[in-house]
């Protein structure tokens, strides 16, 4: 075979300019590099994923190690897998035996300013084992809860107040020794379990209880609300420094049904394909369904009634009181209800007072003996409300600083409404006004270094700012009160050239309130607010209202709840014109002797045009006959005087007091007093008869039914994901397989690329020699 190359060929080979050859191999050789780089920093970017993940894992996992096995499955078998991202909210197990199916009845009976409602959850074993039960749900924030029965059948078990240890280790003797049981506890002031013990197959146990409410004033409208399900909590590294911390954070959380981005954060699935976090929930057709029966009797003519959220039925009685029902009974558990009402114009309340005499539940003989006296102490309820004036208040320029919450709870509807909200916020400010924004979620980020003047640049700037927010992230919301609530943060704005005025510096919220270290986040409060005011407004279909209302209470603001984008201009605009000027400052209570009041809240807010402040007075029966209420109209001296008549028989006023001084209590309580926090609110909860942080309910049946106790398994009763609720919490799934077909794809080109000029060669080479 002839190996020389074809003239022609050859000649036009060599003919070819040298420095053509050479770029070409530059440029080959610079792109095998390229590529060869890119594949082994993929790779390597890999590498220190996994490994940082690992870490992270070891780092927050070593208490584990250091309990007992027993001492982890303490919950039965609800185990936390931590997720360094999400703390708190990482995947649990709960176990593979399928929960009881629930069905909810809620009845409500309101009369005047208070409402007793009677909840009874109905646990139903479809399966063919036997089963214990638990259930995490929500109540309103201020709730007495005060009594339960366990209901076989026509059996009903009267439910006793113990302390919260006693009532457990009742509960779990039971549950061991195969008895019919039920208990009903606290875990966070407006977060309660109901567990059941040795449900049959087949079988059906219901749990009621029932609890006091206060109702909702402003604006002459009365409101309640009754939350259905709860947004998943987010709780800080640092509560899951301990076993404890682990062990609350696992009692904070329960399956999810429907949580699509909770399912692909945690696995990397589409959402479309995910339904469900812990028990396959979807699949077994589980429901949390819901029905209501409200009795109203309001005691004057009622200009309207409506469910902003829900559509309603209502029927007038023979007595002129009023039925409401849901008009689809058996509603789905995914948004909070809302029932709102409003007087006749003609009816305008000013400060009212109600009372009753004697307790709603008679305390042991023993505990009336101690105390020395006779349980008919007089309980009253007081609404504050401003004096109604036509004149307009004169508004003090302000220092407003509108936080937003855009952590991953906030994903949907909610991060929507709290950006709408921030806009028309932004609408409302004045040119002697300053303002900033501040978004948090794992991290905190200002439009601003410091407070801006409103100008028409500056607020176009803002707006930028708000419609660029997403929400994802962890809701580290301490380091947001620690920046929002730190005077040197904001300009010290003044008006003016002399005797200049200092601005009225307040601070709004915008937050679904998804946090489970509640305590620790009043405890910043009170000792960063100063001269602030902070305002909270609830954003989603079920804000964590507790932290809301009570955050409100501390920085002497208000809290004001949005559930839908239909309401955001209205609240939000009603909210800044009320807030720009306090009507009455500075209020006490006091009798007519000078003498000082039982009341709580002990510190009363300011009052703002159209929103009274309820306050809860206790006193020795016929004591006092009258209560004198004082504060500060525009720097003026107010007073008013209120006759005390408690004759009326008990209703449930006496339940609200104690809750409330409970709240007080709680709120106070610190590293140094918490111990005598606890024997006092432990006290107040058994003279009381109430569920609390230190007591529960508790209610066994006499005879053991089921056999093999021992062997029976846990099953926990999932909630809907809030209506609405995306949940773009942040991903623990990483792009890790993706990182790595890069990696292998760069490095596979590379090597093509390299070999390519040599592969070249050769051929020409043959060719040459033909």
């Amino acid at each position: 075979m002839n190996m020389d190359i074809p003239r022609q060929e050859n000649e036009q080979f060599q003919s070819m300019p040298a420095a053509s050859h050479s770029d070409s191999d530059t440029y080959l050789r610079r792109a095998v590099n390229a590529l060869q780089f890119s594949g082994f920093a993929l790779l390597a970017l890999l590498v220190f994923n996994l490994v940082s993940s690992v870490e992270a894992w070891a780092e927050n996992s070593p208490q584990f190690a250091e309990e007992p096995a027993s001492t982890q499955a303490q919950e039965g078998t609800v185990q936390l897998i931590d997720n360094p991202q999400w703390p708190g909210a990482g995947v649990l197990a709960f176990g593979d035996t399928q929960a009881p199916a629930l069905a909810t009845e809620v009845s409500m009976s309101i009369s005047g300013w208070s409402n007793r409602v009677s909840v009874t959850q109905s646990f139903t074993n479809d399966t063919q084992e036997w089963i214990h039960g638990r259930y995490l749900f929500p109540l309103p924030n201020e709730a007495a809860v005060d009594s339960m029965q366990l209901r076989i059948g026509e059996r009903i078990i009267e439910g006793v107040i113990q302390p919260k240890e006693e009532a457990k280790r009742t509960f779990e003797q039971a549950k061991a020794q195969g008895k019919r049981a039920s208990l009903l506890s606290q875990e966070r002031p407006n977060l309660f379990t109901t567990q059941v013990a040795n449900l049959a197959p087949g079988e059906t146990l219901k749990v009621s209880f029932s609890y006091q409410q206060a109702l909702d004033y402003r604006d002459g409208q009365f409101s309640l609300r009754f939350p259905m399900t709860h947004t998943p909590r987010y709780l800080p590294q640092s509560m899951l420094q301990s076993f404890k911390g682990v062990e609350e954070a696992a009692r904070l959380l329960s399956p999810v049904i429907e949580a699509a981005g909770l399912e692909k954060m945690f696995t990397g699935a589409d959402s479309e394909s995910s339904e469900s976090i812990g028990p396959d929930t979807s699949s077994s057709g589980q429901d949390n369904r819901l029905s209501l029966d409200i009795i109203l009797d309001a005691g004057f003519p009622l200009l309207s009634l409506e469910s902003p959220y829900h559509a309603i039925s209502q029927q007038t009685l023979s007595d002129g009181r009023i039925r409401v029902q849901l008009q689809q009974d058996n509603t789905k558990a995914d948004s909070d209800f809302v029932l709102q009402w409003q007087a006749d114009p003609g009816v305008k309340p000013a400060a009212a007072l109600f009372s009753q005499q004697g307790q709603t539940h008679t305390p042991a003989p023993s505990l009336a003996q101690i105390e020395g006296q006779a349980v008919r102490d007089e309980y009253s309820l007081l609404m504050l409300m401003p004096p109604q004036s036509k004149e307009v208040a004169k508004s003090l320029p302000r220092e407003l600083i509108l936080v937003i919450d855009t952590s991953g709870s906030m994903g949907g509807d909610a991060i929507v409404q709290a950006k709408q909200a921030l806009l028309y916020a932004l609408s409302s400010l004045k040119p002697e006004d300053s303002f900033n924004v501040v978004e948090f979620n794992s991290a905190v980020q200002t439009m601003a270094a410091n407070s801006l003047p409103a100008t028409a640049h500056n607020i176009g700037r803002a707006q930028q700012f708000i419609r660029a927010l997403e929400a994802n992230g962890g809701t580290e919301m301490a380091k947001a009160l620690e920046l929002a609530l730190n005077n040197d943060f904001a300009a010290q704005n003044k008006v003016g050239t002399k005797g200049e005025i200092k601005a009225l510096r307040q601070v709004i919220f915008m937050i679904d309130g998804a946090v489970g270290n509640e305590q620790a986040l009043f405890e910043l409060i009170k000792d960063r607010l100063g001269d602030n005011r902070l305002f909270t407004i609830g954003i989603g279909s079920a804000p964590n209202s507790h932290f809301m209302q009570r955050a409100a209470e501390l920085g002497r603001g208000s809290f004001t709840y949005i559930g839908k984008m239909q309401e955001v201009e209205q609240k939000v605009v009603a909210l800044l014109e009320k807030i720009s000027a306090p009507r009455i400052t500075d209020v006490s209570l006091r009798y007519l002797d000078g003498t000082v009041p039982d009341y709580w809240p002990a510190q009363i807010p300011d009052l703002y045009q159209g929103e009274p402040v309820l306050v809860s007075i206790k006193q020795r029966s016929n004591a006092h006959k009258a209560v004198i209420v004082s504060g500060l109209i525009d720097g003026q001296f107010w007073q008013q005087e209120l006759a005390l008549n408690a004759k009326a028989e008990p209703k449930g006023l006496d339940l609200i007091w104690a809750g409330k001084q409970i709240a007080a209590l709680e709120l106070a309580k610190d590293a140094a007093n918490s111990e005598r926090i606890e024997r006092q609110v432990t006290a107040l909860s058994l003279k009381y008869h109430l569920v609390s942080p230190y007591t529960s309910l508790v209610a066994v049946d006499v005879a053991p039914v089921n056999p093999d106790a021992a062997a029976t398994r846990e099953g926990q009763v999932a909630s809907h994901a809030p209506k609405g609720w995306q949940g773009q919490l942040p991903q623990t799934a990483t792009d890790s397989r993706l990182m790595l077909l890069l990696g292998l794809a760069s490095l596979l080109a590379a090597l093509m690329l390299a070999a390519f000029p040599r592969a070249f060669g050769r051929r020409a080479c043959e060719e040459a020699g033909q």
